[in-house]
């Protein structure tokens, strides 16, 4: 049981240091009542007038116990600890009238909290206990000369007991809960005046039959002491609560066992090669995944093993491991990502450039036509196509396409239909025969699933006609010379009319569909100023083998623009996901098809990089101006 020299004690017997004639009469109480053992954490270091009284309560009683303090312990290689002075020295005559006297130095871990406690200390080759292993020599009725101490492992008080400790030969306190909610606790003054009451034939506060064959442990916990530090489980411990948890342990023998260090390295190199194992073989969902798991587990063990078998095995260690290994395998993860990323980047770089060997290096130049060609990827490389075929110095085919799908695949596939193209069309001039052998030839080989949508037109000007042929593709825009005029006269009154000049409707489909197109002639007038052109049919390239595509002629005159282009660009998006559309395309041609083709091209470029504003390019672009001008 604890006794408490508390805020109310101070209050009724005086301030701190209390006379000691109270001392002398808790000393009277405790022997008459029976109590086991009386044990004073406080220092009797300096003499007072009432000393007799407490020597002579002291010896009368035969069950005292008090504390000393040695100066700065060492631990020898040994495993032993020892001392050269003593700091807190007792006055001779009480350590004459006590029954043991034992010290109270605290041995402190890293982060001040008190788990361990040394329990003998050599001074002047005599061995001194620790106060609360003095009391349990003689509760347990052992000599000290039957004391059996090896270092660094146990100290053995009886054949039966053998005490374990750490490898710094200090004892592991196991502490029974928090400091309100374990032992008993009595206040000083409360037993004196129960005691008192008793005398006077009152009632007492107190049962002090409840003294009988306890240890009592006198501590002062007044607001505002010392004699307080941490433990594992409080920040504010008294310290007579240290000596009562030390005294509880060994008596109930529920002791604390700490692996040694070879065991705990052991274990600690096993965590480590598991985190490593599941960090840098496994893939990063799977390795969180396993490294939490080892956490969990091993957290879940060591705190059942402390628990339920009193063993302590390291954990703070393991867990930085755990977590640093971790660390580490996530960080070299990063950078084979970062070193596959730029490896990677620099293969696109090379396929880019490739890939751009398939297009035409310059321009054709003709007299009579003119041409201006844009191309924007949106990544490194894209599936977007095009080419010219100089047929004879009066005729020129120009090539649009634009394969499915996106990457790498689409570029190898990009690649192979523009050879294909040129060999077919050197040696023929039908658009709708290029195509057709075009197709046969990709259907009928492995593609992976990938077609391409294509337009092909060829420009004679020599006879003033364009042929086209259509595979899926999106249809040409053409702007006339009278349809600037009409425009400079009314630029809203020709973008609002639509008619089709051949009665005969079209619609096309986005890019990922395939188009759908009402049967007719080739024509669909947009407005009176400007037109969409493309022709019957319309399979993509290379998903149906034996597929017959069909041509579209008309004749052409100076000063019209024609416009190919690839869905990046009718569909170039806002940032609110609204699309350019073909009828803005239209605006522009119509509004600049006087012009150059090259500038004609650079207003329609500056027009949707106006439409979209900081929004990311999400298909490739493609787009294509020709211009017919007379010779």
């Amino acid at each position: 049981m604890l006794v408490h020299i508390w805020d109310d004690t101070l209050a009724a017997l005086g301030r701190w240091p209390i006379d000691r004639q109270y001392h002398a009469a808790l000393i009277h109480v405790m022997a008459e009542y029976g109590a086991k053992a009386l044990i004073f954490d406080l220092e009797f270091v300096e003499p007072h007038p009432q000393d007799a009284k407490v020597v002579e309560a002291a010896k009368a009683a035969k069950n005292v116990y008090f504390a000393f303090g040695f100066s700065s312990p060492i631990l020898s290689p040994q495993g032993k600890f020892f001392s050269e002075k003593m700091e807190a020295k007792l006055l001779p005559e009480y350590e004459a009238a006590a029954k043991g006297i034992g010290f109270v130095n605290a041995w402190p871990d890293v982060d001040g909290k008190r788990r361990r406690v040394m329990p003998m200390i050599d001074f002047l080759n005599k061995r001194y206990y620790q106060l609360s292993f003095r009391v349990l020599l003689d509760i347990l009725q052992v000599r000290q000369d039957q004391v059996v101490f090896k270092p660094g492992r146990y100290l053995e008080l009886a054949r039966n007991l053998r005490i374990p400790l750490d490898e710094s030969s200090c004892f592991l306190i196991n502490y029974a809960g928090l400091w309100q909610s374990t032992f008993r606790h009595y206040s000083y003054v409360d037993i004196l005046s129960s005691y008192g009451s008793i005398l006077s034939n009152e009632k007492p506060i107190l049962d002090l039959n409840q003294l009988r064959d306890k240890i009592c442990i006198v501590g002062l916990t007044a607001q505002g002491t010392h004699d307080t530090s941490p433990n594992p489980l409080e920040t504010v411990y008294p310290g007579m609560g240290h000596y009562a948890n030390i005294l509880n342990t060994v008596l109930r023998q529920d002791f604390i066992r700490r692996l040694d260090r070879q065991s705990n390295l052991l274990i600690l190199i096993f965590i480590a090669f598991c985190t490593a194992w599941v960090s840098f073989y496994k893939n990063p969902q799977h390795s969180f995944v396993y490294t939490l798991a080892i956490l969990t587990i091993f957290t879940m063990v060591v705190i059942n093993c402390f628990v339920h078998a009193g063993i302590w095995v390291d954990l703070f260690y393991p867990v930085v491991v755990i977590l640093g290994v971790y660390g580490a395998g996530t960080l070299v993860r990063i950078i084979r990502e970062i070193q596959k990323r730029e490896l990677m980047e620099n293969e696109l770089k090379i396929a880019s450039q490739i890939q751009q060997s398939f297009l035409p290096a310059v321009l054709p130049v003709q007299k009579g036509i003119e041409v201006a060609v844009f191309m924007k990827p949106a990544k490194t490389i894209g599936g977007d196509l095009y080419t010219f075929v100089t047929l004879t110095d009066k005729k020129i085919g120009v090539m649009i396409g634009d394969v499915s799908g996106k990457g790498t695949p689409a570029a190898l596939f990009m690649g192979k239909v523009v050879s294909e193209f040129k060999f077919s069309a050197r040696e023929r001039m039908d658009p709708s025969e290029v195509l057709t052998q075009l197709n046969d030839s990709m259907a009928c080989e492995s593609t992976g699933g990938l077609f391409v949508t294509l337009t092909y037109a060829i420009f004679d000007l020599e006879n003033k006609t364009m042929t086209l042929s259509n595979a899926g593709h999106l249809p040409v825009v053409v702007a006339s010379p009278s349809d600037l005029l009409k425009n400079q006269q009314s630029a809203q009154k020709a973008s609002d009319a639509r008619r089709d000049d051949e009665g005969v409707a079209i619609a096309t489909s986005r890019r990922s569909n395939l188009p759908v197109r009402q049967a007719g002639n080739a024509d669909e007038a947009f407005s009176a100023d400007c037109k969409l052109l493309t022709s019957e049919g319309g399979m993509p390239i290379g998903v149906m083998e034996g597929t017959v595509f069909a041509n579209t002629q008309r004749p052409i005159r100076a000063g019209e623009c024609y416009a190919f282009y690839s869905d990046g660009i009718s569909e170039a998006r806002d940032q609110k996901k609204k699309e350019y559309g073909i009828e803005q395309l239209q605006q522009v041609l119509v509004r600049h098809s006087a012009k150059s083709a090259q500038v004609i091209l650079n207003e329609v470029i500056q027009s949707i990089g106006h439409f979209t504003g900081k929004a990311e390019q999400h298909d490739d672009m493609t787009l294509i101006i020709v211009r017919i001008f007379s010779e």
